[in-house]
């Protein structure tokens, strides 16, 4: 889990476990907002997880 808002990964869309689904995080907590899957769509990663920024 990331501990500062250097390591969390940019405000955006992000894949969740459901199918064809997206959730918004807006830099600091998942927002309850949804969103059918964009083409290109990131890797899945876990709801209330932080996702983390790779360089």
């Amino acid at each position: 889990m990331c501990d500062s808002a250097s390591e969390t990964a940019r405000a955006g869309w992000y894949p969740t476990r459901v199918h064809g689904k997206e959730r918004y995080w807006d830099g600091v907590r998942w927002t309850e907002m949804f969103r059918q899957a964009q083409a290109g769509a990131r890797i899945p990663i876990g709801d209330g997880v932080s996702p983390e920024v790779t360089t």
